[in-house]
């Protein structure tokens, strides 16, 4: 019995970190791209202002703006997918 209970242990465990994992790498994912999005794409210069036409349809600031847009949806996800799991904690106790 013992056995079997720290398995169960085990596998929750690892879910959690597994979980937890992923979310911090959607936040750095995310924060990052934010930060080389404006370094690269658009510098806060007016050079920045006037190549930002050309620099914008460029891959790597598609590729940017993608990682920005998905990591923040990502990112709201996670947020939701706490806030149902701490709801059904409360409806379980009641």
């Amino acid at each position: 019995m013992s056995i079997i209970r720290s398995l169960d242990i085990y596998a929750f465990t690892k879910t959690i970190v597994t979980g937890f994992g992923i979310y911090v790498v959607w936040i750095v994912i995310h924060y990052v791209s934010a930060h080389m999005y404006t370094y690269w794409c658009v510098p806060a210069t007016f050079f920045g202002f006037l190549a930002a036409p050309f620099l914008v349809p460029a891959p790597h600031c598609q590729a940017l703006r993608w990682a920005i847009y998905n990591g923040g949806n990502s990112i709201i996800a996670m947020w939701f997918l706490l806030g149902a799991w701490f709801m059904r904690l409360l409806k379980m106790n009641e």
